[in-house]
């Protein structure tokens, strides 16, 4: 099998995703976490080109078998690491548009003159963070009627619990049916995740289980 060499320097984990005809090179990488240092395969997807768009294709073929029609669904992503595999799946979805939760409130928002909703998150690889999501994004989420949630990785979950919870908000303020959550899309899965997540969790590859570090 062809290798898809990265550039970064030290360890690296070979990936291996079902429908791709190359492995993935990933750098091992060390992250602080609850106080505690988790060693993980860093599946950094910005500037990839090639590996958005290949990863991209699959899982549109995936959220097809999963989810089926999509009429009135609404794919909600959140930036930065998983923006660009997000756009390939809207693409090869046939989406006109998708729902955007950024991690900051930017001037373009008008939040002083424009509606804009932001709440905390938090994930291994980003820590804290804020999510918000402005005028636009939550007109668009208004006129779904069943929403995919999609990131880049799916862990512990933090980052999904937060989307869900700013959809569940704009139904609120909308003044409209709480929402229904299809299903969780992600090019690889870390671990275990949260029973408690809003839906099922499908994606197309496989992360190693991060390792606790001990000093």
């Amino acid at each position: 099998m062809d290798v898809l060499q990265g550039l970064d320097s030290g360890e690296k984990y070979r990936w291996e995703v079902p429908g791709l005809p190359y492995a993935v090179e990933l750098p091992l990488v060390r992250v602080p976490a609850d106080g505690k240092i988790l060693k993980i395969a860093s599946l950094n997807l910005v500037g990839q080109v090639r590996l958005n768009r290949d990863i991209g294709v699959l899982l549109a073929k995936k959220i097809r078998d999963v989810v089926g029609d999509l009429t009135d669904v609404v794919l909600l992503t959140v930036v930065e690491k998983g923006l660009q595999l997000a756009q390939v799946v809207a693409e090869e979805l046939g989406l006109e548009a998708m729902a955007v939760a950024y991690n900051r409130v930017k001037p373009h928002m008008e939040a002083d003159r424009r509606p804009v909703l932001q709440i905390g998150a938090s994930s291994i690889t980003s820590g804290g963070k804020f999510l918000a999501l402005y005028e636009r994004d939550m007109n668009l989420l208004a006129r779904g009627k069943r929403f995919i949630l999609l990131d880049d990785v799916v862990s512990t979950g933090g980052t999904i619990f937060s989307l869900a919870d700013l959809l569940e908000e704009v139904m609120r303020l909308k003044q409209l049916p709480a929402p229904t959550i299809s299903a969780i899309f992600c090019a690889a899965i870390e671990g275990e995740q949260s029973p408690l997540l809003p839906a099922s969790v499908h994606s197309v590859g496989v992360l190693p289980k991060p390792i606790l570090e001990t000093a």
